[in-house]
């Protein structure tokens, strides 16, 4: 791998990691681009490098949460369940991806599973925009009916399939639980520092046991520094953008994309 794609892989996994639009259909599409294979051992730099951003973006709010936890601070009770339903979550997501194990290699194989995965996490944003003026409103995040928390995270576990956006179906699972758009954001990256954490510690664990082999030092750290500054912007910007609009913008992209790699796949590349 040469610097030049470890960069571009860097920026596609910190900017599409964050935006509604999946990392791993990105990835997915990059690869396809240099005519290369995945390379899962030089993801894990990929992968540490936005859990980095996510725990120092948030760092007061989990701060915040954690103090929550201490004898002194036992009248916190949102916080405290907010730490709850996180909790609740990541199990749920977990669970599930572990028995998708298969269905994820068979999916990384397949161009049209993975644009169908990118038309999904379309349709989910679609539906968020449309039906969540009609769901009653949550104030926070702390305040979500455990149920809603299950649900999140059964949508956060598709997202192991290529093409599925993690933040895409989670954001879009909070506002259709009753959060505003920011906030639905916002629990989402705070639900998907455990599970990338989970996800980062396996592949490490991989690569210890010998497993898997360290990519070479020069690209890996190259794609790390990319995806570190890419991922915090990409944070920084969505917050905003969602401040002031809907996410019909993300759902058209991922709903083009998907249909034109379908379309290619079915029509171009079998002639």
């Amino acid at each position: 791998m040469t610097l030049f794609q470890a960069v571009a892989l860097g920026i596609a996994q910190g900017v599409t990691e964050f935006l509604p639009i999946s990392s791993d259909g990105h990835l997915w599409v990059v690869y396809r681009a240099f005519g290369d294979t995945p390379d899962l051992t030089f993801e894990i730099f990929l992968h540490f490098a936005t859990l980095l951003v996510l725990i120092v973006y948030f760092r007061r709010d989990l701060a915040h949460l954690l103090a929550s936890l201490l004898p002194a601070n036992r009248g916190r009770r949102t916080e405290r369940r907010l730490l709850g339903l996180i909790a609740v979550g990541t199990f749920v997501s977990g669970a599930i991806a572990l028995l998708m194990g298969n269905a994820v290699e068979a999916a990384n194989a397949s161009a049209v599973l993975v644009a169908l995965g990118f038309l999904l996490t379309a349709c989910l944003m679609f539906a968020a925009e449309l039906l969540s003026a009609r769901v009653t409103r949550i104030a926070e995040a702390g305040d979500l009916p455990l149920s809603r928390a299950i649900l999140i995270g059964v949508l956060q576990a598709l997202a192991v399939l290529p093409g599925v956006s993690r933040s895409g179906s989670t954001i879009s699972a909070g506002m259709l639980s009753g959060l505003d758009r920011e906030r639905a954001a916002r629990f989402s990256f705070l639900l998907g520092i455990p599970i990338i954490a989970l996800a980062t510690a396996k592949d490490a664990f991989d690569v210890v046991t010998g497993t898997s082999a360290l990519p070479s030092r020069g690209p890996a750290l190259a794609g790390f520094a990319a995806a570190l500054v890419a991922g915090y912007l990409a944070i920084w910007g969505l917050l905003g953008f969602l401040r002031r609009h809907r996410l019909y913008w993300f759902a058209a992209y991922t709903a083009v994309l998907g249909t034109a790699i379908l379309v290619y796949e079915t029509v171009v590349a079998r002639g």
